[in-house]
């Protein structure tokens, strides 16, 4: 039997990144987008990697060196190594007994590189959930707020990665999430979506990759938050509260206040990270959808933006801009 997994991107649509500094968040998944695991016992363990994300085979050296610029130098194999490591030790930890029996696993991905929609973390819990599957784990032994946990532990811990819970939590739940993370602990609510407003995605091609990850994007506000910036947390609280006004804005059904806080969200988060972070594809990724009239914000680290679709004659025209100065651009279904 083969088991199959599924995890969709997620889209940071108002508060981040105050997640990772006390604040709250609001979160949804992108449907188009999604990681998804297959799963099934094998007589030896092998994880088999993705044939274009993962390759050791090059046709000369420039092709090389192309790969490294789209994929980074690891691809995905130390995100498959990292997650299974934790996987085996997190069980040992809790005395939940594994099965003796080996796996093969592979993963395919359609969530758009370098685009900080979560598609590392798809990945991992796509995975986590195999082996929790392939290993007859009771669900109730991993709940999905433990399954977030143990997935950022696998960036955190076993790579090293500045990363927060956000993702992985909107993810392991699976649908649109209210996060805050002012407590200790940290409280979340999922949200109804049977009423959402049309949004779009523009996000970077292929020839604009680096391989800037996005714990190094956030590293540098973190040490000053941890100095104790004042200017890094007047603008997470501010930020904190971007996520609980939206929170409104959805409820009532107001896309202009929803439009106008989007907005509010990518100044303040421009001033604090500042442009040369932020970097110049960010930001006209961000400013195509202003020179239309719509409001638009980053969903992640970087790499894309999210744009609040209320006119389809402005839509039609920004999407013929994006092509013509080498992006991509989609309309998108939120969950």
């Amino acid at each position: 039997m083969i088991i199959r997994t599924e995890v969709h991107a997620r889209a940071g649509l108002l508060g981040n990144p105050s997640d990772m500094f006390g604040g709250k968040v609001l979160s949804v998944l992108i449907e188009d987008f999604a990681a998804r695991v297959r799963l099934w016992e094998s007589p030896h363990l092998a994880l088999r990697l993705h044939p274009e994300h993962d390759r050791n085979e090059f046709d000369d050296l420039a092709d090389l060196v192309d790969s490294v610029r789209r994929h980074g130098y690891y691809g995905m194999q130390r995100v498959l190594f990292a997650t299974c490591r934790r996987f085996a030790d997190y069980c040992r930890e809790r005395n939940i007994r594994l099965r003796k029996a080996n796996f093969a696993v592979e993963y395919e991905t359609n969530i758009p590189r370098q685009s900080g929609l979560g598609g590392s973390s798809a990945v991992i819990i796509a995975l986590l959930r195999a082996l929790l599957k392939f290993h007859r784990v009771p669900a109730p032994m991993v709940p999905p707020r433990k399954l977030a946990e143990l997935a950022l532990s696998v960036e955190t811990q076993e790579l090293g990665i500045a990363a927060g819970l956000q993702d992985r939590i909107v993810q392991s739940y699976g649908g649109m999430t209210y996060m805050d993370f002012s407590g200790a602990k940290g409280k979340h609510t999922r949200l109804s979506s049977r009423w959402m407003p049309r949004f779009g995605l523009a996000y970077l091609a292929e020839e604009h990759f680096g391989t800037l990850e996005s714990g190094q994007v956030h590293s540098q506000v973190r040490s000053r938050w941890q100095r104790g910036d004042i200017d890094v947390k007047r603008t997470m609280r501010q930020l904190a509260r971007c996520a609980a006004a939206g929170r409104k804005a959805l409820a009532a059904h107001d896309e202009r206040a929803l439009g106008r806080l989007m907005n509010k969200n990518f100044e303040l988060r421009r001033g604090v990270f500042g442009d040369d972070v932020l970097g110049k594809h960010n930001i006209e990724l961000v400013e195509i959808a202003r020179e239309f009239g719509l409001a638009a914000k980053l969903p992640g680290s970087s790499g894309a933006a999210l744009i609040l679709l209320t006119d389809e004659d402005a839509e039609r025209e920004m999407a013929d801009t994006y092509a013509a100065r080498g992006y991509s651009f989609r309309p998108i279904r939120v969950m």
